[in-house]
């Protein structure tokens, strides 16, 4: 490829071609010119091309989606002269929105980083393009490109880290699964862990009376999260949930709530069972406890994608009853946005409370809760109003009815959606105090 001074020379050369027309003997001469400056770049094109540089790239060890993510990449130039390089990094849009390119002048036998952000956008699997790298030739008219580093693929996982009153939440149930529990937790199940003295303040309930009498003084009784609890978790991967909610889809926020539910479960010692479902079963899975088994999770179910198509609530609550067929606590996490979709849930959840203890986590659509809470300007948006209204009551007439069936409801929001799912659960176990 020429350089910007190849190009500087031809303009020269062609003002001298029309200075010949006056002058003969000088158009002769810029033809010579232009023959010696080709034969030049293609000299310095061989050489550039010649030219050999080392190039490795660094990725951090996870990366995660809507988390800013460091690369470094690494050159090296082993000839003794300096080097002009120009870098390009073709990313996939799932990962950033364009192209990285970095210039740098790399001195003889020196090494210099390259260093980037990125805040991938997507879940799943992305590929890398090629690492291109163009060297400027000794005579700086010619530029040679190559790719140093092969095409490649990434994987992006959902969130994974967590802030405010969910990471606490998470934080807590990992020290507590370690046996580290750095702050006392008040009102957590009540299984027997240990027998201590009695101490001011302690309730009657908790006294141990026979240890009492054994020992002559009052014993209270220490109690710990109740473990051994079966969690159920039903995804809805259905056309709902491809919604979009700022810059993840509804599913990517329920993704990542269902995980960090299966985290404080099975840090408590509980068995998880996860379904993903759409008009047929995605994915299941069946955990038991263990980092392990977190991993395995987060692998299995990285990239998710939601299906244009209706959700199958009836095959879903049978799916889930033959793999789960003891008690359990199950959660739906969904996004209702039609009437019919409405009562065919509704059938749905009635259906799984003959057997388990239901929990409805019905996430909003920003969309269609803007269109009925915002002023209508034209006769079609009028209209969009009306149909909103009618979701939204639907909604709202389909918690109630449930709630009077025995199913608890959350309806809430994409940024407290993992906060109100890991409080419901957890509330079956905590017993606060007034």
């Amino acid at each position: 490829m020429p350089s910007l001074r190849v190009f500087l020379l031809l303009a020269v050369a062609t003002l001298w071609v029309v200075v010949g027309v006056v002058v003969p003997g000088l158009a002769i001469q810029a033809l010579i010119f232009d023959g010696l400056l080709l034969l030049a770049f293609a000299f310095d094109l061989l050489r550039s091309r010649g030219l050999d540089v080392e190039v490795v790239r660094h990725w951090p060890p996870l990366l995660t989606q809507g988390a800013v993510a460091d690369i470094r990449v690494e050159v090296s130039n082993p000839q003794t002269r300096r080097l002009e390089l120009r870098l390009r990094e073709g990313l996939h849009p799932g990962l950033a929105s364009a192209p990285q390119h970095k210039a740098m002048r790399l001195p003889g036998g020196g090494r210099m980083a390259w260093s980037y952000r990125i805040r991938p956008r997507r879940r799943g699997e992305h590929r890398v393009g090629p690492l291109s790298l163009r060297v400027l030739g000794p005579w700086g008219l010619a530029w040679s490109q190559r790719d140093v580093l092969p095409e490649e693929t990434q994987r992006v996982f959902p969130q994974v880290r967590w802030e405010g009153k969910v990471g606490q939440l998470l934080m807590l149930a990992h020290h507590r699964s370690l046996g580290r529990l750095p702050q006392r937790l008040q009102g957590l199940g009540t299984e027997p862990y240990a027998l201590r003295e009695y101490r001011a303040g302690d309730p009657p309930s908790k006294i141990h009376w026979k240890s009492t009498a054994r020992h002559g003084k009052l014993v209270s009784r220490e109690d710990t999260w109740e473990r051994g609890a079966r969690l159920l978790i039903l995804l809805d991967c259905g056309r709902g949930m491809s919604g979009m909610d700022g810059q993840r889809s509804k599913l990517d926020h329920a993704l990542a709530a269902a995980l960090a539910l299966t985290r404080v479960a099975t840090a408590r010692g509980d068995r998880v069972t996860l379904l993903a479902f759409s008009d047929r079963i995605e994915r299941s899975l069946r955990l038991h406890g263990g980092q392990r088994s977190i991993h395995s999770a987060y692998a299995r179910l990285y990239d998710l994608e939601a299906r244009l198509a209706e959700p199958a609530f009836d095959l879903a609550v049978q799916t889930a009853s033959s793999l789960e067929s003891r008690r359990s606590t199950a959660i739906l996490l969904t996004s209702v946005v039609d009437l019919a979709a409405a009562e065919l849930l509704r059938q749905a959840m009635l259906h799984l409370e003959r057997r388990h203890r239901p929990i409805l986590i019905n996430l909003q659509d920003p969309e269609i809760r803007d269109l009925a809470l915002g002023p209508p300007e034209t006769a079609e948006d009028a209209f969009a109003k009306v149909a909103a209204l009618d979701i939204v009551d639907a909604n709202r007439r389909l918690g109630r009815r449930l709630r009077k069936a025995g199913v608890r409801v959350v309806e809430t929001a994409a940024d407290r959606l993992a906060l109100e799912a890991l409080e419901a659960y957890l509330s079956l176990f905590w017993r606060r105090r007034g």
